[in-house]
């Protein structure tokens, strides 16, 4: 338990140490062109990497599809990049919305618009954590395994995962466009996204391998789970709504929590 909160502070340290580069590459852009760009691209793809390796972003879901039913390495790196490419979509046009959307209603910082769709965000991420979780538990009721056994079904999984919009992709994007640099938030949450997909795809990888030795326990009680990944979503949401509330009636400037 030790070593698993040490990674995680180990995360949040390389994400806040990612997000301060990013933040002043985008700043430069303007001023060292296409170098700056490139730049700010390749730190995007590392940050993405690194993000969905902390909680969240559907490895749970993923684990569970994979030791429930087994699958191949190829169909792992194929539910992976599904699931990060909805992810990134997600948050790409929730970001648009809200931000248009309150820049034209209120005179609004870039922090106070930042807070704000982080708590939007924080609502939709609750509200899907339910919607998992109801589904879970009557799976259990009815003694059957959610059917992951076709092609259509992985669309349904990336879907149900990939719709949480990610708030670190909208931090980003939020940046870029309040700097003036709206195709720049656009191509760097592209480039997330691979950055997430290649993380997201090696645990599906990983669990694959796990599901092809482990016995029967797994493959039948795999609801367990879906329920934890779904209550973790929940308190996810909750964490990001209660930080950026109490950053939004914060009078000092802090960052958004994401």
């Amino acid at each position: 338990m030790n070593f698993y909160n040490e990674f995680l502070h180990q995360i949040i340290n390389w994400q806040y140490n990612l997000n301060d580069s990013v933040a002043s590459y985008i700043n430069s852009v303007n001023e060292n062109g296409l170098s700056a760009v490139m730049v700010v691209l390749a730190i995007s793809f590392i940050y993405g990497l690194v993000h969905a390796a902390g909680p969240g972003h559907g490895k749970a879901l993923v684990s569970f599809y994979f030791l429930s039913r087994g699958g191949s390495y190829k169909k792992a790196i194929k539910l992976g990049y599904l699931i990060s490419i909805v992810h990134a979509f997600s948050a790409l046009s929730i970001t648009f919305v809200i931000y248009f959307i309150l820049k034209g209603l209120f005179s609004k910082t870039f922090q106070e618009l930042s807070n704000i769709s982080m708590i939007i965000s924080a609502v939709m991420i609750v509200a899907v954590g339910i919607y998992l979780l109801v589904k879970a538990i009557k799976a259990k009721k009815e003694k059957e395994q959610t059917d992951f056994s076709n092609e259509k079904s992985e669309y349904a999984v990336a879907f149900s995962v990939g719709v949480v919009p990610c708030p670190g992709v909208m931090s980003i994007v939020l940046f870029c466009i309040s700097t003036g640099n709206l195709y720049l938030g656009v191509l760097s949450a592209i480039v997330m996204s691979l950055g997430m997909g290649l993380t997201i795809s090696l645990a599906g990888i990983l669990t694959s391998y796990a599901s092809s030795k482990s016995g029967s326990f797994l493959k039948t009680k795999g609801y367990l789970l879906e329920m934890f990944g779904a209550i973790f979503i929940i308190l996810l949401g909750v964490f990001l709504f209660t930080i950026n509330t109490q950053s939004l009636f914060t009078p000092q400037d802090a960052a958004p929590i994401f």
